[in-house]
């Protein structure tokens, strides 16, 4: 990560904004054009992209769906390019892979140093490029993923990553009938404690698969709470905070009751 840094301080340096006196950029928009890194398969994969992602951000609510799961028709940007490529990475029985791939790209959007320089406005579309393959190199992404962000430059719209990467997440869990559930407690729960939470979310929602995330909150003091169904709306609370929280209520109530 520090050499990416270096990488991305070295291009920021080498910036000249283009700028006529007036202020208004002088040089034109560049055309939808897309790089590919290996493989005679890169530019089907290329071409595939751009045609699924055009396709999906023109056509109309009333199409019908293509998945043998249906997946609610996004209604943002960041959806559409989304669903274009879970359209593509189904075509090219890819999704698990790039389902990985959106998830790494999502802690790394988390940096942001790298991400303030892939969506400043003044840094030109070939040095975020250059960026990205380093980005992608590093971590092992998937040509489609690399091609996916090089169109995201062409197409000015790299600024939509990090809600890209959180619409991919909904889609990739509607087409895998998968159930997320946020484990938040006071230390690191062991994965063997987090395989039988899985297992108890599992039977509760029926879900095929259950993904567990694990966030730390020292507030707890102890145990754990754990979120599942949609938005999180259902959860349980196991930690000694939220116990101690009910003996509270207990008590305000019953002191309340005796001095009516």
């Amino acid at each position: 990560m520090e050499a990416l840094q270096q990488s991305v301080a070295n291009a920021r340096a080498a910036v000249v904004p283009v700028a006529s006196a007036t202020g208004v950029p002088t040089s034109q928009v560049s055309q939808v054009k897309m790089s590919f890194v290996s493989g005679s398969g890169s530019a089907f994969r290329g071409n595939a992209l751009v045609a699924s992602v055009s396709k999906t951000l023109s056509a109309s609510s009333s199409s019908s769906p293509s998945r043998a799961v249906v997946v609610a028709k996004t209604e943002t940007a960041a959806g559409g390019y989304a669903e274009a490529l879970a359209d593509l990475s189904q075509a090219t029985n890819t999704l698990d892979t790039i389902n990985k791939d959106m998830e790494a790209l999502g802690e790394l959007m988390t940096n942001e140093t790298l991400y303030d320089f892939l969506v400043s406005p003044v840094i030109d579309g070939d040095k975020k490029k250059s960026i990205l393959k380093t980005v992608a190199e590093d971590a092992k992404f998937s040509d489609v993923t690399l091609n996916f962000l090089n169109l995201l430059v062409d197409k000015k719209r790299i600024d939509l990553i990090k809600e890209v990467t959180k619409e991919f997440e909904v889609i990739y869990n509607e087409l895998t009938d998968t159930q997320v559930a946020t484990v938040i407690s006071a230390v690191k729960i062991e994965k063997p404690q987090l395989a039988l939470i899985a297992k108890k979310i599992q039977s509760l929602c029926g879900a095929k698969n259950v993904r567990i995330k694990n966030v730390l909150d020292p507030t707890l003091i102890a145990g754990f709470i754990v979120q599942y169904g949609k938005d999180g709306s259902r959860y349980i609370d196991m930690s000694v905070k939220g116990q101690l929280d009910k003996l509270a209520s207990q008590f305000a109530a019953a002191e309340q009751s005796a001095t009516a």
